[in-house]
């Protein structure tokens, strides 16, 4: 019908997941998996995915902080609701899974921290079922919800692809003079001693990576 608006029906789009609030977090809204490159075409229809990451309904790869941002508005925009990347501690607590650490200190320097390294517990050898990393993969990226979600219902929370977070990599930086942003999770790439709970890395924020993508976040109020 001529002069129709559009609505967020009218495109391919993420799941969204309710994350419960704790630890300072509040309950919040998170993509089950990462964004797509057939839910990223929709805003970007010119869009060259990555040889890594080729098919509809792998992640969105080889985007950048900026992109992953300008989604985000986008999306916002046409489904009239507070859509944005996740802040760094919203991602670690989602990714986490509600899972509760014995006995060890948070680890330094990382927010909302628990002592577990993995959402699945201190045993490297669980992360098998859980996670596409270096040990897992053969270097090429699988469907990431084909390994056990974590304890929230969130797939590829680690191993996958690299994150991209709404938070900058040294709080208090100026995000107009380039300063870096927050990815988060391990790759297919990474080695399971890194693709941790706690792992952080500050890259460009024009930066782009064929491994690295980003969730959908939105918040339960406003």
């Amino acid at each position: 019908m001529s002069g129709r608006r559009d609505y967020y029906t009218d495109y391919p789009r993420t799941i969204l997941w309710l994350v419960p609030g704790g630890g300072g977090i509040e309950p919040f809204y998170l993509g089950k998996l990462p964004l797509t490159n057939e839910q990223f075409e929709a805003f970007d229809p010119g869009f060259e995915r990555s040889p890594a990451s080729p098919g509809d309904r792998d992640p969105a790869t080889g985007v950048s902080w900026h992109d992953a941002d300008e989604y985000c508005r986008w999306y916002a925009e046409v489904s009239r609701k507070p859509m944005r990347l996740p802040s760094e501690a919203e991602w670690e607590h989602a990714c986490r899974g509600g899972a509760v650490s014995r006995g060890r200190a948070p680890a330094a320097g990382s927010p909302g921290a628990a002592a577990a390294r993995w959402f699945w517990g201190d045993d490297p050898a669980a992360g098998d079922d859980h996670a596409w990393d270096a040990e897992t993969s053969g270097g090429r990226l699988h469907a990431l919800d084909a390994k056990k979600a974590n304890g929230y219902g969130l797939f590829g929370m680690l191993g996958g692809v690299w994150e991209w977070t709404g938070s900058l990599y040294e709080p208090g930086g100026d995000p107009d003079a380039g300063a870096h942003r927050v990815l988060r999770g391990g790759s297919f790439l990474t080695p399971r001693a890194e693709a941790t709970c706690c792992r952080r890395r500050g890259e460009p924020a024009d930066a782009r990576f064929a491994d690295a993508g980003f969730r959908v976040a939105r918040s339960l109020r406003g």
